[in-house]
């Protein structure tokens, strides 16, 4: 854990790369209802859930959380955030976005994945012979074995990966290229050289589902625990200009939901995080496309948390939270920076105090705004030792936290 790294991360708001647990308060309910869901699709489940919860209530912090429990038990997860570029009404660009960001314990990308299971054939075949043409028939046999399920769904998609390995092996690696890279869903490979490798076409909106299901069943064929997507800011869809394009994204997302619930996308879990505006808005949000809402929303109204439903709220900070959150940053800070932050210590009382107060104007406690402006009083203290009344600590977290908050309005 590179303690320096989460502290800059989390003052400039971001999520850290790594070491998300040692900081991860409040949440133990809904990571041991996770750790449950992750089991499921472990044996074979598909599972959608949807994460709602305001701007700064941890919604992506909570992703990366789950995203390194997900590659520690041999899942593959692939995180894509919705933009402008990335639009959910166009799912051909969603699937290339999955691709790309294809994470596994040993490394990053499709394509590290195939060579990674290549060289374990090559390792075997190796192992069972020192003929170099048996050894070759051994590795084409068990690829030809290995993607028997993958053709079940596709057999373009097979045929691609199959191709890629025998051009890479005769030293074709311009080709080769060719062929991960329609895998991966790029457009505008010309036909001739598709024709090397054993496709026609593209990966579009027409067939991105059912190349994507070749996909997580290839993952499964190699071994892996299964396939995990995350979705951030779904509210995105929100933004799209019209209604046409809003209800194509989210009847994409109904037909995830629905295809899940029926069983298909085998080892697979898609999670989809939004603010509550998503889930609310009436004209906008989920609840503008029936078809989905009625699916998703809450059977019933009620102040208790229900963990088992589809869509899962992520709750602000409570008091004790916020005090435990503090104790741990505290202690990162004094490692990091070599100093004894006492005087932050006996104040945290009051800090909390005038956060819960600021909060109550918008009636919610964001772990973001809180953490940010708790390091940069650390920051500030530590760097000039004259500051050390309570007082002082006070309006200097009073002060930076109201800086924090006017910037984000900006933005």
């Amino acid at each position: 854990m590179d303690a320096e790294r989460i502290i800059n991360a989390l003052k400039n708001g971001n999520v850290p790369p790594d070491g998300v647990g040692e900081i991860c308060v409040g949440r133990e309910r809904e990571i041991e209802e996770f750790d449950k869901i992750l089991g499921k699709v472990k044996e074979g489940a598909a599972i959608t859930r949807f994460l709602n919860g305001e701007f700064g209530s941890g919604k992506s912090f909570f992703l990366k959380l789950l995203e390194g429990r997900a590659l520690a038990d041999n899942f593959v997860v692939a995180k894509v955030t919705l933009s402008r570029d990335v639009p959910f009404n166009k799912f051909e660009v969603v699937y290339r976005n999955i691709v790309a960001s294809l994470r596994c314990k040993t490394g990053v990308s499709l394509e590290h994945i195939i060579e990674k299971w290549i060289t374990q054939l090559r390792m075997m075949s190796l192992r069972e012979t020192t003929d170099p043409y048996q050894q070759e028939r051994i590795v084409l046999d068990n690829i030809s074995s290995d993607l028997n399920e993958v053709r079940k769904h596709s057999t373009t998609f097979a045929a691609a990966i199959e191709n890629y390995y025998k051009l890479s092996a005769r030293g074709d690696k311009e080709t080769a290229r060719y062929a991960m890279g329609w895998l991966s869903g790029e457009k505008n490979i010309p036909f001739t050289i598709k024709r090397q490798f054993g496709v026609k076409g593209d990966i579009d909106r027409e067939n991105a589902f059912k190349y994507l299901e070749a996909l997580s069943s290839f993952l499964r064929a190699l071994k892996y625990s299964g396939l995990i997507i995350l979705i951030d800011e779904a509210e995105h869809i929100m933004t799209l200009h019209t209604k046409k394009l809003r209800d194509t994204a989210y009847d994409y997302m109904r037909f995830i939901y629905d295809e899940c619930s029926i069983g298909r996308f085998q080892n697979t879990l898609f999670i989809f995080a939004g603010t509550p505006e998503f889930f609310e808005d009436p004209k906008l949000g989920v609840p503008s496309y029936t078809a989905l809402n009625e699916r998703i929303e809450d059977a019933i109204k009620t102040e208790f948390k229900d963990l088992r439903k589809p869509i899962i709220r992520l709750d602000g900070f409570r008091r004790e939270n916020l005090h435990e959150l503090s104790e741990r940053l505290i202690a990162m800070h004094e490692e990091v920076y070599g100093w004894e932050a006492n005087p932050v210590r006996e104040s945290l009382d009051g800090i909390i105090s005038r956060h819960e107060a600021n909060a109550e104007l918008t009636g919610y406690i964001s772990p973001r705004n809180f953490v940010k402006s708790f390091i940069s009083v650390l920051d500030v203290v530590q760097q000039n030792p004259e500051l050390r009344g309570e007082a002082e600590i006070l309006d200097l977290f009073e002060e930076k936290e109201m800086e924090f908050e006017e910037d984000e309005d900006w933005v």
